[in-house]
């Protein structure tokens, strides 16, 4: 979810013993079941890597406000997510020499820097934005969403949203390409879960691929290489197409927070994720993890969980205005 707007209990269950069919098994401690889960899944034996630069992250920051690049470049990350401006309009947006310098870390070895971009939703602070939609709005632009102001539900699959994010020099990919982004962070893919009259689910969900899918094949067109991260959604990694089309998943609320920031997921909720994303590593391609945290018992067996899944983690708040994990 785009950030601007304006305990300690341990994960106690998941089945042990998987395969396409699940089966209940004893109790384990968080780490031995994610340890144990990718043993018997294969996990452990990853295929060669599509991009050996993305697949060799150890570790990744993620942030959307108060982005300075000066504190970006100095940060340990082999890879950053960032908004591609400062308070998310062109009037702010970080130049292409901005960008270089976040590219390099203080060693001199490169970095990825990635942009978020939000596919699924529409936000009144870009570019595209306009004033009038708030009062007579276009028929593919639905309701504020609740829980973050500004941003709005979208039928992402209409010609005109998607030429509002490719397609022209001014269209938001296309401002990202030419800024000299490695890629895109994708957000709001998991938009096929909200109901829409006469539009099943399903349906919904291949067009999200389709849109992913596009979004790919335009950008690689441009910039070869392009890299391509799609957050949460794991679910439409069933479809075989969309998984080719990305590079990477990142992941929120992988371990905890699905009920609650702190509260841990329940071994069904935690099954249901890791089932799909164990697959996509083993196609060869990695796992990103971020969960927003604040004990230091939730923290350390975030840790401990993402090690075993061997998937880099970033803790931070909500907001994501902090460069630093915790």
């Amino acid at each position: 979810m785009r950030r601007f707007p304006a305990d300690t209990m341990p994960i106690s269950e998941l089945l042990s013993s998987r395969s396409d069919r699940l089966r209940a098994t004893p109790l384990l401690s968080a780490s031995l079941v994610v340890q144990l889960a990718l043993a018997l899944s294969g996990g452990a034996a990853v295929a060669a890597p599509v991009r050996t630069n993305l697949a060799s992250v150890q570790s990744w920051g993620y942030q959307l406000q108060q982005v300075e690049p000066d504190l970006v470049a100095a940060s340990p990350y082999d890879l950053m997510v960032i908004d591609y401006a400062r308070d998310g309009s062109d009037e702010l947006a970080f130049s292409h020499a901005d960008v270089a310098a976040m590219q390099r870390k203080p060693d001199g070895e490169p970095r990825i820097v990635l942009a978020y971009l939000s596919i699924g939703e529409a936000e009144d602070y870009r570019s595209y934005w306009q004033r009038g939609w708030t009062d007579s709005p276009p028929v593919w632009l639905g309701d504020e969403n609740p829980d973050w102001p500004g941003n709005y539900a979208v039928r992402y699959w209409e010609q005109q949203w998607q030429s509002l994010i490719m397609g022209s020099p001014g269209a938001y990919l296309d401002r990202i390409i030419a800024a000299g982004f490695d890629g895109v962070y994708l957000d709001r893919i998991d938009a096929f879960d909200l109901p829409v009259a006469a539009v099943s689910r399903d349906m919904r969900m291949e067009r999200m691929a389709e849109f992913v899918m596009a979004i790919t094949a335009y950008a690689r067109e441009k910039r070869p290489g392009f890299i391509i991260v799609g957050q949460n959604a794991e679910e439409l990694l069933g479809n075989a197409g969309y998984a080719e089309s990305i590079d990477a998943v990142g992941k929120e609320d992988l371990f905890f927070g699905l009920d609650g920031d702190g509260i841990p997921n329940s071994k069904a909720e935690l099954r249901a994720s890791l089932t799909p994303l164990q697959r996509f590593q083993a196609s060869g391609k990695p796992v990103f993890v971020v969960e927003y945290l604040e004990s230091t018992e939730s923290k350390a067996l975030a840790h401990a969980n993402a090690v075993a899944l061997g998937a880099p983690l970033f803790i931070g708040d909500r907001e994501l205005d902090d460069v630093r994990s915790r």
